[in-house]
């Protein structure tokens, strides 16, 4: 039986229906892999049918689900893979109504969302990247497109140079899919299309640039999207650091009137510093707006492969048509003080 993928971070709710005071039950059953299914429910969640008037009840079990994934850290990937067994969960639940089971659900979980105009339980076509037109550093390993392999359809991958020619074909394997934004045979070559089949019908189909930026540092962001698959950002214009200081300060009392002038009479205590970036993105397609509002609203956000909070809180969402070329300007602050104070 295939799993269904959904996301968590908005809420997944089951439905059981009955009439007054029937009891209905919901058993959760939740596990990584390569573990295999439980013998005894994680979760165990029951109510009754309130009424007459409302004879259905709702579970939602997105928070449940949410405890046993865990995103860490950006996977660069350089042929198909299996997806990093913590950024995702494997979910049976099991409905009952007075102790019969009603239905079974096999869920595949990622820290993922939808937005409010997707309405209740959103799903997705299991490509957990928004379709469009990339930029890569050039000559460079990059990130991965996750794709959820149901083990039932056959999927594969189709690489095409930028140039026309070459191709090359890498087929998936069953289960959660981790694929190249560029193909070994295509690096340094100016990029590739990807071009995603299942069943040999197209599925998505994605544009990755490579870059050559021989001024700036090129910062590579890396953030957990809507689908709760990682994605990166490329950053290749000017960036700037800050530094700010922080501290208590209090009055020190003398001991006796004939003090040491040397000695100062305010001090300070918890000084720490936290350090902070600005960056700009170069030039992006209009298509990048979407990619922007994933990563604001992401709760998992890496630069250069240090954890950081993002700073800015407002930013227009740019179109080419009121803006000639589109470059977006961010801060954030780095997610750790300076002097290490962890216990």
């Amino acid at each position: 039986m295939a799993n269904t993928a959904i996301f968590v971070r908005s809420p997944y709710n089951l439905t059981v229906t009955g009439v007054a005071n029937d009891s209905t039950r919901c058993d959760l059953f939740l596990w990584n892999s390569p573990d295999s299914i439980p013998v005894t429910a994680t979760r165990q969640l029951s109510k009754p049918i309130p009424s007459s008037v409302q004879t259905s009840v709702y579970y939602d079990i997105s928070e449940y689900c949410r405890e046993y994934i865990n995103a860490i850290s950006y996977t660069e990937v350089t042929a198909v893979t299996d997806l990093p067994v913590n950024e995702y969960c494997f979910c049976t639940a099991k409905t009952y109504k007075n102790d019969v089971l009603q239905t079974t659900y096999t869920f595949v979980c990622f820290d993922g969302y939808g937005y409010f105009e997707d309405g209740d339980n959103p799903t997705s076509n299991d490509i957990f990247l928004d379709e469009g037109t990339y930029q890569i550093k050039e000559d460079a390993n990059s990130g991965g497109i996750t794709i959820n392999d149901d083990g039932v359809s056959s999927w594969y991958l189709r690489y095409r140079a930028l140039s026309l020619t070459g191709t090359t074909y890498s087929p998936l394997i069953a289960g959660i899919d981790y694929a190249p934004y560029i193909h070994e045979n295509f690096k340094g070559t100016g990029g590739n299309v990807v071009e995603v089949y299942k069943d040999t019908i197209l599925q998505a189909t994605y544009t990755f640039i490579e870059v050559c930026e021989p001024k700036y540092d090129v910062m590579n962001l890396d953030f957990v999207n809507k689908y709760g698959a990682w994605q990166r950002l490329v950053l290749f214009k000017a960036s700037f650091n800050n530094f700010d200081v922080s501290s208590n300060e209090f009055n020190l009392m003398s001991s006796s009137p004939t003090y040491n002038p040397l000695i100062a009479r305010r001090k300070t205590f918890n000084t720490n510093g936290m350090d902070k970036i600005r960056v700009n993105t170069g030039f992006v397609d209009e298509s990048y707006s979407d990619v922007i509002k994933q990563m604001m609203l992401s709760e998992t956000i890496l630069l250069d492969n240090k954890p950081v909070k993002l700073n800015s809180k407002s930013i227009e969402l740019q179109k080419s048509i009121n803006k000639k070329v589109i470059n977006y300007e961010l801060t954030f602050d780095y997610a750790y003080h300076t002097i290490n104070t962890v216990q």
